[in-house]
């Protein structure tokens, strides 16, 4: 399912965070080696301006997921209004309406379709899960259906405009009237509006300032710290300097948990409609 979201400004560049683990392994074990064994005794900096540097993008990059924590949560907010105000419509469709349980049920599992497509993009999921999506969708929605949303820009955008045209069909028919009409595209624009300031705050936390900036004071420090490491350790023995790859091991392991966790605090909770 194509579901196109912005992509972050941090791809742009070689690296982004979910593999700056990995690249720093692999650079300490390079540059080490090749000091220790290759005698390229000039690959060194003092280590208290790759420290600093250290310091400050450990403060950015903080900062940074604090930012997007708030952001997730204003989005959960959001969220939890759709599910809540969701389960309110169904409610009110089958009881303020005299339509047949077949209709009904059809309102009922496009709005349950159109909140699965939403959760998906919000979270930005993996093909291997779009995949999945289709599955769940099949017994919601016609695969007519299915197939154009799949080649829209925004499928869920998209998925609100057949519900919103399949109320003009009823009320064409005469099976409600104007006022029902009305008030049935009421709560489609409300639950547009909800879409719409979600898929803002997530895009605002993807694409902040802030992200980028830590996101290039990352890879400098990630250039910088062998160099630095190599430099404090060969000051003390020169054997010592083989120490610089488990601590960049560990300098590792911190990068790669905390930005997963990152990443999956901003997924937001299943569907429950």
């Amino acid at each position: 399912m194509y579901t196109k979201r912005n992509k972050t400004i941090s791809k742009k560049f070689i690296f982004w965070p979910k593999n700056i683990g990995y690249v720093l392994i692999f650079w300490a074990v390079i540059q080490t080696l090749s000091y220790q064994y290759l005698d390229l005794k000039w690959i060194t900096l003092q280590w208290i301006p790759v420290a600093i540097i250290g310091l400050l993008s450990l403060i950015v990059f903080s900062l940074k997921n604090i930012r997007i924590q708030k952001h997730r949560s204003e989005t959960d907010m959001l969220w939890n209004t759709i599910i809540r105000t969701s389960t309110t419509w169904a409610s009110f469709l089958q009881n303020s309406f005299a339509i047949k349980a077949e209709i009904y049920q059809e309102l009922k599992n496009r709005h349950q379709a159109w909140l699965l497509v939403l959760q998906n993009q919000l979270n930005s999921q993996q093909e291997n899960e779009i995949l999945s999506l289709k599955t769940e969708l099949e017994p919601l929605i016609s695969q007519n259906e299915i197939d154009y949303i799949c080649n829209q820009k925004n499928s869920a955008k998209q998925l609100m405009a057949l519900q919103s045209h399949r109320v003009k069909e009823l009320f064409d028919q005469g099976i409600i009237d104007n006022n029902q009409h009305l008030t049935l595209l009421g709560h489609l624009a409300d639950y547009y509006e909800l879409q719409l300031r979600c898929e803002k705050k997530n895009q605002h936390s993807d694409n902040s300032l802030l992200a980028t900036i830590s996101l290039i004071l990352i890879q400098l420090f990630i250039i910088l710290l062998p160099f630095g490491l190599i430099n404090a350790f060969q000051k003390i023995k020169s054997d010592y300097v083989l120490l610089t790859i488990p601590l960049c091991l560990l300098l590792s392991v911190f990068f790669i948990f905390t930005e997963q966790q990152a990443q999956k605090n901003q997924k937001v909770t299943p569907v429950s409609f």
